[in-house]
């Protein structure tokens, strides 16, 4: 059985009427003249992301941070949290929204949780909006979700028009500034995002302006994120973005943040030759070592993974391990003892199954775990990861596009209680 969800205390805000769906978010047919401009536009895009993004003239970092995050505070042990401990509870509230999908969780210097996601009447409609909440350090409560995003306000902040937005990240740099990015799209779907950069000095209190990155030299589309960065040594970020447009495959964005929120440069780098592949996880392992997960949108649907021995700068083509991958998006942390924990879906399709499995040889080998949630012909998508300065793990996700769910255990729960979540993984 899957262990039985805490209710929390959280009230909706609701979108403002001026943000309902209208007749603009409907989407319209293309004509036959107007779909085939799209698809030329399409390949010749995605050939010059290729030959444009890989070759960059800055150096290569020379060390990672240790952990996920600079300031991380490590457990000592696992006995050092007692008993095993499992909550379940909600991130968004219930009937926030008709759809709710795509969230993120960071952990922030002051201990509190900080979660993200989109919402509205459908994936990529006009109406969709970016919410906030706030689990506050001591506390096992979510906050009233806050729209920190909309189309208006990207159209305002970015002086251009914006078809919709989607799939948004953030993360702290080393000083504690939060930073987020997101993707927007002026034409087309997904493949024609470009991403923008904001960020805010008081932990998402409040944000600055949105500044639009050039990352693709025709015209500046099909960039899209998912996943948290890695910290170099320098001061530098990695985040890992991908390519959608003609052909799929993976890159790092490079950013080097400035004082007052500003972003000092940036570059773009394709990271393997292998196509199809998309959504990159990177977990530092440490001694100059990255590995990287990727979400299979080929035939094979195998979790693909490669290695960097150079800290994130040059890859082997990823291979496929023993995992299936559903043509789904996975996330993995390092936790405090050294150890990989990936959440995924355990199949090679659908997505009603969400699990956990465990690498203790920096993701050679990998032992399924156990379900966090299952149910027949539903989704449990899109994990995300962070472990919290108390040691505490916090998973949040996508539960049926209905609502965010998130699922908090620590070390001594993980090695010990695999019964109280939903039982162990198929073979």
């Amino acid at each position: 059985m899957i262990a039985p969800r805490t209710e929390l205390s959280v009230t909706p805000v609701l979108l403002d009427q001026s943000a309902r769906p209208t007749a603009r978010s409907r989407p319209s047919r293309l004509s036959p003249v107007r779909r085939l401009a799209w698809i030329a536009v399409t390949c010749i895009a995605g050939g010059a992301a290729v030959k444009y993004s890989a070759p960059i003239s800055v150096n290569p970092p020379l060390a990672l941070e240790p952990a996920s995050a600079p300031w991380a505070r490590a457990p000592q042990s696992v006995g050092e949290f007692g008993k095993p401990r499992f909550e379940r509870g909600w991130v968004s509230p219930e009937a926030q929204l008709a759809h709710v999908h795509c969230s993120m969780v960071s952990a922030l210097p002051s201990g509190d949780l900080l979660a993200l996601w989109y919402g509205g009447s459908r994936e990529g409609a006009a109406d969709v909006a970016v919410f906030t909440s706030r689990m506050t350090a001591g506390t096992k409560t979510w906050g009233p979700p806050v729209k920190v995003l909309d189309r208006s306000s990207v159209e305002g902040e970015l002086g251009r028009r914006i078809k919709k937005i989607g799939n948004t990240v953030i993360f702290p740099d080393r000083t504690g500034r939060l930073w987020m990015v997101y993707a927007s799209v002026s034409l087309g779907g997904w493949s024609g995002c470009a991403l923008n950069i904001k960020s805010s000095p008081d932990a998402g209190l409040t944000w600055g302006p949105s500044r639009r990155l050039t990352l693709n030299a025709f015209f500046n589309m099909s960039t899209l994120v998912r996943n948290k960065p890695i910290y170099a040594a320098d001061g530098r970020i990695g985040l890992p973005v991908y390519h959608e447009m003609a052909t799929k495959f993976p890159q790092i964005l490079w950013f080097q943040p400035g004082p007052d929120g500003t972003v000092e440069d940036y570059k773009v780098r394709n990271l393997g030759a292998s196509k199809g592949l998309i959504q990159p996880v990177l977990v530092a392992l440490g001694g100059d070592q990255v590995l990287m997960m990727l979400r299979d949108t080929s035939s094979q649907r195998a979790l693909r993974t490669s290695l960097s021995t150079d800290n994130g700068w040059t890859w082997p083509d990823p291979t496929p391990i023993s995992l299936p991958n559903p043509d789904a998006p996975v996330d993995a942390l390092r936790l405090a003892d050294g150890r990989i924990l990936l959440a995924y879906n355990h199949a090679s399709s659908g997505r009603e199954s969400l699990g956990l499995s465990l690498s203790s040889d920096e993701g050679r080998t990998w032992k399924k775990h156990s379900v966090m949630e299952r149910e027949t012909e539903k989704e449990f998508s899109y994990p995300q990861l962070t472990q919290g300065p108390g040691g505490m793990i916090h998973l949040t996700y996508t539960w049926k596009r209905e609502r965010i769910g998130h699922i908090a255990f620590n070390l001594a729960w993980l090695d010990q209680y695999r019964e109280l979540a939903g039982g162990l993984l198929p073979p």
